[in-house]
Protein backbone atom coordinates (compact mmCIF):
# COMPACT_ATOMS: atom_id res chain seq x y z
CA UNK A 1 0.00 0.00 0.00
CA UNK A 2 1.85 3.78 -0.77
CA UNK A 3 0.65 6.37 1.56
CA UNK A 4 -0.30 9.82 -0.46
CA UNK A 5 -0.53 12.70 1.25
CA UNK A 6 -3.15 15.01 0.42
CA UNK A 7 -2.39 18.64 1.63
CA UNK A 8 -6.04 20.49 2.04
CA UNK A 9 -8.08 22.81 3.59
CA UNK A 10 -11.11 21.79 2.19
CA UNK A 11 -12.10 18.11 2.63
CA UNK A 12 -11.07 16.59 -1.15
CA UNK A 13 -9.74 13.29 0.11
CA UNK A 14 -13.33 11.71 0.77
CA UNK A 15 -13.76 12.79 -3.27
CA UNK A 16 -10.50 10.97 -4.34
CA UNK A 17 -9.31 8.37 -1.60
CA UNK A 18 -11.88 5.70 -2.24
CA UNK A 19 -11.33 5.46 -5.92
CA UNK A 20 -7.34 5.04 -5.58
CA UNK A 21 -7.56 2.55 -2.41
CA UNK A 22 -8.86 -0.44 -5.03
CA UNK A 23 -4.87 0.31 -6.41
CA UNK A 24 -3.05 0.44 -3.18
CA UNK A 25 -2.95 3.91 -2.86
CA UNK A 26 -4.04 5.22 0.37
CA UNK A 27 -4.65 8.65 0.55
CA UNK A 28 -4.84 10.79 3.69
CA UNK A 29 -5.27 14.63 4.30
CA UNK A 30 -3.06 17.14 5.93
CA UNK A 31 -3.56 20.44 7.21
CA UNK A 32 0.47 21.54 7.33
CA UNK A 33 0.41 23.78 4.38
CA UNK A 34 -2.21 26.24 3.96
CA UNK A 35 -2.94 25.93 0.36
CA UNK A 36 -4.75 29.55 0.17
CA UNK A 37 -1.97 30.94 0.10
CA UNK A 38 -1.42 29.82 -3.72
CA UNK A 39 -4.33 31.98 -4.59
CA UNK A 40 -8.27 31.88 -3.38
CA UNK A 41 -11.62 31.57 -5.47
CA UNK A 42 -12.80 34.96 -3.57
CA UNK A 43 -9.83 36.93 -4.41
CA UNK A 44 -8.67 37.90 -1.32
CA UNK A 45 -5.14 35.96 -2.89
CA UNK A 46 -4.31 36.58 -6.00
CA UNK A 47 -4.03 33.03 -7.74
CA UNK A 48 -0.17 33.35 -9.83
CA UNK A 49 0.72 29.86 -10.85
CA UNK A 50 -0.86 27.88 -13.63
CA UNK A 51 -3.17 25.08 -12.38
CA UNK A 52 -0.53 22.77 -13.19
CA UNK A 53 2.04 24.16 -11.62
CA UNK A 54 -0.23 24.82 -8.54
CA UNK A 55 -1.11 21.57 -8.44
CA UNK A 56 2.47 20.00 -8.81
CA UNK A 57 3.50 22.73 -6.33
CA UNK A 58 0.86 21.18 -3.78
CA UNK A 59 1.91 17.70 -4.35
CA UNK A 60 5.67 18.36 -3.72
CA UNK A 61 4.61 20.04 -0.40
CA UNK A 62 2.95 17.43 0.34
CA UNK A 63 5.69 14.97 0.51
CA UNK A 64 8.41 17.43 2.16
CA UNK A 65 6.17 18.40 5.25
CA UNK A 66 5.08 14.76 5.85
CA UNK A 67 7.93 12.67 4.39
CA UNK A 68 6.25 10.43 2.10
CA UNK A 69 7.10 9.46 -1.46
CA UNK A 70 3.77 10.06 -2.87
CA UNK A 71 2.24 13.89 -3.18
CA UNK A 72 -1.01 14.35 -4.74
CA UNK A 73 -2.16 17.94 -5.79
CA UNK A 74 -5.56 18.91 -6.40
CA UNK A 75 -6.59 22.51 -8.21
CA UNK A 76 -9.66 23.70 -9.52
CA UNK A 77 -10.50 26.60 -11.67
CA UNK A 78 -13.63 28.19 -13.48
CA UNK A 79 -13.65 29.85 -16.74
CA UNK A 80 -12.37 29.45 -20.04
CA UNK A 81 -14.12 26.42 -21.87
CA UNK A 82 -15.81 25.65 -25.30
CA UNK A 83 -17.55 29.33 -25.04
CA UNK A 84 -16.00 31.47 -22.68
CA UNK A 85 -17.99 34.40 -21.36
CA UNK A 86 -21.19 32.28 -22.30
CA UNK A 87 -20.39 28.76 -20.47
CA UNK A 88 -19.31 28.89 -16.58
CA UNK A 89 -16.59 26.04 -17.03
CA UNK A 90 -15.46 23.90 -14.08
CA UNK A 91 -11.56 22.41 -15.06
CA UNK A 92 -10.48 19.92 -12.15
CA UNK A 93 -6.61 18.74 -12.05
CA UNK A 94 -4.69 16.05 -9.72
CA UNK A 95 -0.78 15.78 -9.70
CA UNK A 96 0.03 12.57 -8.27
CA UNK A 97 3.94 13.09 -7.93
CA UNK A 98 6.73 10.77 -6.74
CA UNK A 99 9.67 12.30 -4.93
CA UNK A 100 12.02 9.33 -4.90
CA UNK A 101 11.48 9.54 -8.89
CA UNK A 102 10.47 12.49 -9.92
CA UNK A 103 7.28 10.71 -11.80
CA UNK A 104 4.23 13.33 -12.58
CA UNK A 105 1.23 12.16 -13.55
CA UNK A 106 -1.50 14.66 -14.23
CA UNK A 107 -5.50 13.58 -14.14
CA UNK A 108 -8.35 15.92 -15.28
CA UNK A 109 -11.98 16.02 -15.80
CA UNK A 110 -13.85 19.97 -16.98
CA UNK A 111 -17.42 20.29 -17.82
CA UNK A 112 -20.03 23.42 -17.75
CA UNK A 113 -21.61 23.75 -14.26
CA UNK A 114 -24.59 26.09 -13.23
CA UNK A 115 -23.56 27.48 -10.00
CA UNK A 116 -22.55 31.23 -10.51
CA UNK A 117 -22.72 34.72 -9.44
CA UNK A 118 -27.09 36.11 -8.12
CA UNK A 119 -28.08 38.48 -9.51
CA UNK A 120 -29.37 41.04 -8.14
CA UNK A 121 -32.87 43.05 -9.28
CA UNK A 122 -31.04 47.19 -9.10
CA UNK A 123 -28.98 45.68 -6.78
CA UNK A 124 -31.81 44.94 -3.74
CA UNK A 125 -32.42 41.26 -3.17
CA UNK A 126 -35.70 40.11 -3.88
CA UNK A 127 -36.42 37.54 -1.30
CA UNK A 128 -39.05 35.38 -2.95
CA UNK A 129 -37.07 35.23 -6.11
CA UNK A 130 -33.97 34.97 -4.68
CA UNK A 131 -35.34 31.72 -2.38
CA UNK A 132 -36.73 30.30 -5.73
CA UNK A 133 -32.97 30.38 -7.62
CA UNK A 134 -31.59 29.27 -4.16
CA UNK A 135 -34.07 26.03 -4.13
CA UNK A 136 -32.08 25.06 -7.43
CA UNK A 137 -28.95 24.44 -5.94
CA UNK A 138 -29.77 23.42 -2.48
CA UNK A 139 -26.21 22.06 -0.69
CA UNK A 140 -24.50 24.73 -2.46
CA UNK A 141 -22.51 27.49 0.01
CA UNK A 142 -22.96 30.68 -0.56
CA UNK A 143 -20.75 34.30 0.06
CA UNK A 144 -22.15 37.58 0.81
CA UNK A 145 -20.13 40.88 0.01
CA UNK A 146 -21.18 43.87 0.96
CA UNK A 147 -18.94 47.28 1.48
CA UNK A 148 -18.22 46.43 4.70
CA UNK A 149 -17.24 42.90 4.61
CA UNK A 150 -17.44 39.26 3.64
CA UNK A 151 -19.31 35.84 4.80
CA UNK A 152 -18.65 32.58 3.55
CA UNK A 153 -19.91 29.06 3.64
CA UNK A 154 -23.46 30.86 4.09
CA UNK A 155 -25.97 28.27 3.39
CA UNK A 156 -29.52 28.85 2.02
CA UNK A 157 -31.27 29.90 4.69
CA UNK A 158 -27.95 31.39 6.72
CA UNK A 159 -27.39 33.64 3.08
CA UNK A 160 -31.82 34.80 3.49
CA UNK A 161 -31.29 35.94 7.40
CA UNK A 162 -28.03 38.07 6.72
CA UNK A 163 -30.05 39.84 3.92
CA UNK A 164 -32.81 40.37 6.04
CA UNK A 165 -31.79 43.72 7.71
CA UNK A 166 -29.72 44.80 4.01
CA UNK A 167 -33.00 44.33 2.15
CA UNK A 168 -33.15 47.96 2.55
CA UNK A 169 -29.76 49.03 2.07
CA UNK A 170 -28.29 51.43 -0.50
CA UNK A 171 -25.12 49.60 -0.19
CA UNK A 172 -23.51 47.54 -3.08
CA UNK A 173 -24.43 43.61 -2.20
CA UNK A 174 -22.72 40.58 -4.07
CA UNK A 175 -24.07 36.98 -3.81
CA UNK A 176 -21.47 34.40 -4.93
CA UNK A 177 -20.95 31.07 -4.81
CA UNK A 178 -18.98 29.52 -2.16
CA UNK A 179 -16.12 27.59 -4.80
CA UNK A 180 -14.39 25.99 -2.02
CA UNK A 181 -14.62 22.08 -2.54
CA UNK A 182 -16.14 21.05 0.64
CA UNK A 183 -18.97 23.74 -0.10
CA UNK A 184 -19.80 23.31 -4.31
CA UNK A 185 -21.27 19.73 -4.37
CA UNK A 186 -21.15 20.16 -8.29
CA UNK A 187 -17.42 20.79 -7.97
CA UNK A 188 -17.43 17.64 -5.81
CA UNK A 189 -18.70 15.67 -8.97
CA UNK A 190 -15.83 17.06 -10.88
CA UNK A 191 -13.10 15.97 -8.95
CA UNK A 192 -14.82 12.27 -8.68
CA UNK A 193 -14.21 12.44 -12.58
CA UNK A 194 -10.63 13.83 -12.07
CA UNK A 195 -10.19 10.37 -9.67
CA UNK A 196 -11.63 8.21 -12.10
CA UNK A 197 -9.68 9.94 -14.91
CA UNK A 198 -6.38 8.99 -12.64
CA UNK A 199 -7.64 5.79 -11.99
CA UNK A 200 -7.45 5.29 -15.82
CA UNK A 201 -3.63 6.43 -15.82
CA UNK A 202 -2.19 4.22 -13.40
CA UNK A 203 -3.98 1.14 -14.58
CA UNK A 204 -3.27 1.54 -18.53
CA UNK A 205 0.83 0.77 -18.23
CA UNK A 206 3.15 0.18 -20.99
CA UNK A 207 3.77 -2.95 -22.50
CA UNK A 208 7.74 -2.69 -22.58
CA UNK A 209 8.66 -0.97 -19.09
CA UNK A 210 5.67 -1.34 -17.57
CA UNK A 211 5.31 2.31 -16.23
CA UNK A 212 1.80 3.42 -16.10
CA UNK A 213 0.19 6.66 -17.83
CA UNK A 214 0.31 4.96 -21.09
CA UNK A 215 -2.71 6.38 -22.28
CA UNK A 216 -3.55 8.49 -25.81
CA UNK A 217 -1.61 11.41 -25.98
CA UNK A 218 -1.25 12.62 -29.55
CA UNK A 219 -3.70 12.92 -32.23
CA UNK A 220 -2.75 12.03 -36.21
CA UNK A 221 -5.30 14.03 -38.08
CA UNK A 222 -5.55 13.59 -41.98
CA UNK A 223 -9.05 11.31 -41.87
CA UNK A 224 -9.88 11.60 -45.67
CA UNK A 225 -13.32 13.54 -46.24
CA UNK A 226 -16.08 10.73 -47.68
CA UNK A 227 -17.34 13.33 -50.34
CA UNK A 228 -13.73 14.46 -51.84
CA UNK A 229 -11.11 12.49 -50.11
CA UNK A 230 -8.94 15.32 -49.09
CA UNK A 231 -6.97 15.05 -45.63
CA UNK A 232 -9.23 16.34 -42.84
CA UNK A 233 -8.59 17.97 -39.33
CA UNK A 234 -10.42 14.71 -37.82
CA UNK A 235 -8.77 11.89 -36.08
CA UNK A 236 -7.29 8.79 -38.67
CA UNK A 237 -5.64 7.43 -35.63
CA UNK A 238 -4.37 8.18 -31.82
CA UNK A 239 -1.27 7.39 -30.35
CA UNK A 240 -0.48 6.14 -26.89
CA UNK A 241 2.76 7.41 -25.20
CA UNK A 242 5.16 6.24 -22.70
CA UNK A 243 6.48 8.80 -20.92
CA UNK A 244 9.34 6.62 -19.26
CA UNK A 245 10.82 4.91 -22.00
CA UNK A 246 8.92 6.56 -24.78
CA UNK A 247 7.49 3.67 -27.07
CA UNK A 248 4.71 4.62 -28.81
CA UNK A 249 1.56 2.61 -30.59
CA UNK A 250 -0.49 4.22 -32.93
CA UNK A 251 -4.11 2.78 -32.44
CA UNK A 252 -6.09 3.50 -36.08
CA UNK A 253 -9.30 4.69 -35.49
CA UNK A 254 -12.71 2.37 -37.77
CA UNK A 255 -14.00 4.63 -39.18
CA UNK A 256 -13.58 5.20 -43.20
CA UNK A 257 -13.47 8.66 -43.57
CA UNK A 258 -14.54 11.91 -42.07
CA UNK A 259 -18.27 13.36 -42.71
CA UNK A 260 -18.37 15.93 -45.63
CA UNK A 261 -19.81 18.72 -42.40
CA UNK A 262 -15.37 18.37 -40.83
CA UNK A 263 -14.32 19.26 -44.53
CA UNK A 264 -12.73 22.34 -45.05
CA UNK A 265 -13.11 21.83 -48.83
CA UNK A 266 -16.43 20.45 -48.80
CA UNK A 267 -17.97 22.73 -45.89
CA UNK A 268 -15.60 26.01 -45.67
Amino acid sequence: MHRVALITKHQKARWIAPYLAPLGYEVFESSLFDTDTLGTFSGEVERTLSPMDAALTKAKKACELTGTDWGLGSEGSFGGGPAPGMINWNDELLCLYQASTGITVYARAAGPTSVQELTMDDGVPKKVPLRQKLLLLPKQRWILRTEQHIQKGLSAEQLLTCLEPLVSSTQKLTIEPDLRAMNCPQRQQMITKAAEDLVRRLSETCPQCQAFNFVIKEKQSGLPCTLCTLPTEQAKAWTRVCDTCNYRNDEVVQQKGADPTHCQFCNP
